[in-house]
């Protein structure tokens, strides 16, 4: 079912804070995209969502954007590249957004990237890892997420310090799937390491086939990174745990997905979630600046819940946009483009700015300074914030580089 909103306290209303109604008033209209119904990662896609009204709210008490009051408008995607490309379009053309940002699924940000280019409408990518985001290299497409090939290759230099030798890989059968089976793959190939890997239907709800295959092979692997998002990643987290397979004093499991930061993870594993690891494009509180904390405070009071990486990236996604549009004095896209492609913007996770570069062809308007984390989960009903830090190792909260039940 099409779920179009406009974002206010109770998502009924605009989020604009001047008195009197909407259609009296000129108002800056922001699109945002996320997966807010199955079978998309809903609980990414709320972190996504809340994080734009958080910023939305604070722009407009503080005079909006050029004067002008900030109107949000989110879209549904389910997750699904067909219902991306429609939500985009309605943006685009209906609602007359100035730039859209979001999505929280790689095959959907790839899905919109061509119907930005043609509706020449700016697209803030936020929580989609696939190199193929960027490296379409399409003038209206930006990131301020990672890529694979980006975030990977950092998780596979702590794998090789980990020491582990038998890595597997189940992942799901998308471009964000098959490019952590590359990045893990090419970046041990000279280790010595033995990197094996299943993909399944990102739909798949029972891993017992490829779990039991795990358990009965010999040797067993000492690592399995599970490359699946939504629901489903909890499922086979939970699956593994009750199979005895990992976390296990023997196997650890590495959860690529953005799930594994939601609360919604500790509903689904309880006890069984302490020794996860996750790998969060982000901090809250890293680094520690008036902004972030700012925003951590802002986003507990309103949603009686703690900030993670997703809703930064929500935040900074907006307010991206809106830095770009005051630079310009413009809400043309091609003046917003230009002001993106030359901005500098200090953000919950750091200092944004995009790169020129295109070669490799991923880096083409990516930022290239997102924090990357591995955390791992040592208490129960534990934090990000609060999980311990395994790498980097200048950021290392553990002297061990993973802990063992």
């Amino acid at each position: 079912m099409k779920k179009t909103a406009l974002i206010a306290a109770a998502f009924s209303t605009s989020l604009v804070a001047a008195a009197g109604t909407l259609a009296a008033q000129e108002t800056i209209k922001i699109g945002g995209i996320a997966p807010l119904s199955p079978p998309g990662g809903v609980q990414t896609g709320e972190s996504l969502r809340d994080g734009m009204v958080v910023a939305v709210e604070e722009l407009n008490a503080n005079g909006g954007i050029m004067g002008k009051q900030v109107e949000l408008i989110i879209e549904d995607t389910s997750g699904v590249p067909e219902k991306g490309v429609a939500a985009f379009e309605r943006l685009a053309t209906s609602e007359g957004v100035v730039g859209v940002t979001g999505s929280a699924h790689s095959a959907v940000c790839s899905a919109v990237g061509p119907v930005a280019e043609k509706t020449n409408t700016v697209f803030v990518a936020g929580e989609c890892w696939s190199d193929s985001v960027t490296a379409a290299q399409i003038d209206e497409v930006f990131r301020i997420t990672v890529a694979n090939s980006l975030v990977y290759s950092v998780a596979a230099d702590w794998v090789k310090e980990a020491g582990f030798e038998n890595i597997a890989i189940i992942s799901e059968n998308s471009d964000w799937g098959f490019g952590i089976i590359d990045v893990f793959t090419e970046n041990l190939k000279d280790t010595g390491a033995n990197v094996t890997s299943f993909t399944a239907e990102r739909t798949v709800s029972d891993f017992t086939p490829q779990l039991l295959q795990l358990k009965r092979s010999d040797p067993q692997p000492d690592l399995i990174v599970a490359g699946f998002t939504g629901s489903n990643l909890l499922l086979m987290l939970r699956q593994a745990a009750d199979l005895g397979i990992a976390p296990s004093s023997e196997t650890a499991i590495f959860a690529a997905g953005a799930d594994v930061l939601e609360p919604e993870f500790w509903d689904v594993m309880g006890d069984a979630g302490k020794y996860v690891i996750g790998n969060p494009a982000g901090l809250p509180g890293k680094p520690d600046t008036p902004l972030s904390r700012s925003f951590g405070k802002a986003y507990q009071d309103k949603f009686a819940r703690p900030a993670n990486a997703v809703a930064m990236e929500g935040y900074d996604g907006v307010m991206v946009l809106a830095q770009a549009i005051e630079n310009a004095a413009s809400t043309e896209s091609d003046a917003i483009e230009d002001a993106l492609r030359s901005l500098e913007w200090d953000g919950t996770r750091g200092t944004i700015s995009f790169a020129e570069t295109t070669d490799p062809a991923w880096k083409f308007q990516q930022w290239l300074g997102v924090p990357i984390f591995v955390i791992q989960y040592d208490e129960v009903s534990q934090t990000p914030s609060d999980a311990a830090i395994l790498w980097p190792r200048e950021q290392a909260t553990t002297e061990e580089i993973f802990l063992k039940p």
